[in-house]
């Protein structure tokens, strides 16, 4: 059984009364989430591994980035088709090194922008994987990033010192690594075990987005690094467990529920989040892979009108999902054969009530 645990105790600021807070709502009608799986990604014979918690991302190639910690700074690429093509990148901390080389962007000219979670920098490569630029970035630990302005800004979110406490934050840096301005702090009062993902996103009309930690809410700030947040979406759900997990509660139990992925698609905001599976309790007993987390959680899947906060579609998944780097598909990780393999899917909406486009999102 996979090894987890989380510990978040939060302290929640007062909300400026110039901040639009909008109620999230529903249930959805009959609309709904649908996932098609697209490809497979490892076998045996790759010199890497896809690993337990790896990033992916599409380039506009249609190749597939994967980094994996498990690889020890390599990052692998494979084809349109899934089969195994090279890799890139080396371990350790010099030019063209990673780490933990973690969440892939594309960068606006075809390039890929990579954030190293260990060395605390980004590093930007062509489309033929050459080493274009490092910038370091040291005023935070980062989970996720979006670029802005054309690669000049980014928009990180993750952990730092804040005042003297660590909290979860998200900030603006510039091309160079320096922090520009903060997009919002949340105080945590103990480090976040297992945790890689603080997801953030920009929606159509340029505002930057990040999750709540420990919260089912979501807030925009406008790019600028305005003091507070313009928008925030905010709901109370059955199924969103802040934890943290009451003491005595074993590690092999499911981690407390968390954001995985943030998008936004034609003005709607999609959303993925870990929770604990509905049948964890009675596998509690049972050896399980460490690879296969899908005995543990399950992932609801929502998507939301920002403008409203009405909850357009929801679906619940029996599997730990993440969303692609370049915000294009789901991805899931189970054990085949003794090796991990990803599993990649597109999503749509179907049923009544849903927005006219069907074309695949995420």
């Amino acid at each position: 059984m996979a090894a987890w645990s989380l510990a978040v105790l939060l302290g929640v600021p007062g909300l400026s009364t110039a901040q639009a807070v909008r109620p999230i709502r529903g249930p959805a009608d009959q609309c709904t989430v649908q996932l098609r799986e697209t490809l497979r990604l490892g076998s045996l014979e790759d010199p890497g591994t896809i690993g337990s918690r790896p990033e992916i991302t599409r380039t506009e190639r249609g190749e597939h980035i994967v980094a994996s910690a498990e690889n020890r700074g390599e990052l692998l690429v494979y084809d349109s088709e899934g089969g195994f093509r090279g890799t890139f990148g080396r371990g350790g901390d010099g030019p063209g090194e990673y780490v933990m080389p973690g969440r892939i962007r594309l960068g606006p000219d075809g390039s890929l922008v990579i954030l190293d979670l260990r060395n605390r920098r980004i590093t930007r490569v062509s489309g033929e994987m050459e080493l274009l630029e490092t910038v370091g970035v040291r005023s935070l630990q980062g989970l996720d990033f979006v670029t802005l302005d054309a690669g000049s800004r980014y928009a990180v979110s993750g952990f730092g010192q804040v005042d003297g406490r660590l909290n979860a934050t998200t900030e603006l840096i510039g091309g160079d690594g320096e922090r520009i301005a903060g997009l919002g702090d949340m105080p945590v009062e103990a480090w976040i075990v297992n945790f890689f993902r603080s997801p953030v996103a920009v929606d159509g009309q340029g505002r930057v987005w990040s999750a709540r930690a420990g919260e089912y809410a979501f807030e925009g700030w406008e790019p600028d690094g305005a003091e507070e947040a313009v928008v925030r979406l905010a709901g109370e759900a059955d199924w969103f467990d802040p934890g943290p997990p009451q003491p005595g509660v074993p590690v092999t139990a499911p981690i407390p529920s968390v954001v995985m992925s943030l998008r936004f698609d034609e003005g709607l905001m999609w959303v993925g989040t870990w929770v604990a599976d509905t049948n964890w309790a009675d596998n509690a007993g049972i050896e399980s892979s460490a690879l296969d987390l899908d005995g543990l959680l399950d992932t609801i899947l929502e998507v939301i009108d920002p403008d409203t906060g009405r909850i357009v579609a929801r679906a619940r998944r029996d599997e730990a999902l993440r969303g692609t780097g370049d915000d294009a598909l789901l991805f899931g990780v189970r054990e085949e054969g003794g090796i991990p393999r990803a599993v990649l899917y597109e999503t749509s909406l179907a049923g009544t009530g849903c927005p006219a486009s069907d074309r695949p999102r995420m």
